[in-house]
């Protein structure tokens, strides 16, 4: 049982995120409705990850403040070790070997892992930039991901198709996905938020407002990069992610609802979550032959038994979550 009370809504809502990326990573509803798909699965599920990294940003700041980064960092870099191992067999044996793949891979983690290689080293970046200004932190979030997005359009779009190397380069998701154009920008906004307290001036209506205005702002990105862009091509990353992830961080805080329960529990579970379902998903491909919505509905049934199970392993070994 804590002893403090714990922001409870905070960490539903990342059980919920962690939901999201699992609707993403079974392309739910892909072979009953293009619009839909588009709408929801590759608009708003894909808000997950960046709200997860805003809201690891907020805690940065309280790490930062304690000086207990070199304690931070090695939680982090010893979950991607961890995980890394475990799925080791997807990406090295069941892919042609291949040495720069191989490294490739290690330095910007296998499938979903790229989020904890990305975290590694954008909250690395940060620490380095703590004392800089909110104006340049802001600033420079914008920036770098604007950058990230603009790599990816060159990517998308083909823009170096007579330059067979650069048109591969450009439409490798870690050139645009990574620490430095993606994971930095989300972070700053969080650390940015805790530092001026920016999370405690909002009234519930207006963080209503927000949320409703950052939801709409991001469909309507979607839809003009699929009808007017890219077409088909899923893309990575959104400017209105710079908008809609932190309102959710401080929706989170203006309908606070405060528990003495062990609610990180709940915390944990997002995490178990979020690192088992490749492993689900992986599985049922193998074995089943399954429409979005069954693929869904079963990796959440299956993974959330398996978090279950993690999460009691965890209480010996500590380092799986």
């Amino acid at each position: 049982m804590q002893t403090t009370s714990r922001n409870i809504l905070l960490d539903i809502f990342k059980v919920i995120a962690a939901l999201f990326v699992i609707g993403a990573h079974s392309y739910f509803l892909l072979e009953y409705n293009k619009l839909s798909f588009r709408v929801i699965t590759t608009g708003i599920f894909r808000i997950a990850v960046p709200f997860f990294f805003c809201v690891n940003g907020f805690f940065l700041y309280t790490v930062f403040k304690n000086n207990r980064i070199q304690t931070w960092l090695k939680r982090i870099g010893i979950l991607y070790i961890v995980w890394m191992l475990i799925y080791s067999y997807f990406w090295v044996y069941l892919q042609d070997f291949n040495v720069l793949k191989v490294m490739l891979t290690l330095v910007f983690g296998f499938n979903h892992l790229w989020y904890l290689a990305a975290l590694l080293v954008g909250g690395l970046v940060l620490y380095q930039l703590r004392n800089a200004s909110n104006t340049v932190l802001i600033t420079a979030a914008f920036l770098f991901l604007l950058i990230g997005i603009g790599i990816q359009y060159i990517g998308h779009l083909h823009l170096f198709s007579q330059q067979t190397t650069l048109d591969k380069l450009f439409n490798y998701p870690p050139l645009h996905r990574n620490f430095l154009l993606f994971a930095f920008p989300l972070l700053s906004i969080g650390y940015v938020i805790r530092r001026t307290n920016f999370h405690t001036r909002f009234r519930k209506k207006s963080i209503s407002l927000l949320l409703m205005l950052g939801l709409v702002l991001l469909i309507t990105e979607n839809l003009i990069a699929y009808y007017f862009i890219t077409g088909d091509v899923i893309l990575n990353t959104y400017l209105s992610y710079l908008f809609l992830a932190p309102s959710l961080l401080i929706a989170a805080f203006t309908f606070k609802s405060t528990s003495n329960r062990n609610s990180k529990l709940l915390s944990s579970y997002s995490i178990a979550l979020y690192l088992i379902h490749p492993f689900i998903i992986f599985l049922m491909y193998r074995f089943f032959t399954l429409d979005s919505a069954t693929l869904l509905f079963v990796t959440i049934l299956v993974s959330g038994i398996a978090s279950y199970l993690l999460l009691l392993l965890n209480k010996k070994l500590k380092y799986i979550l």
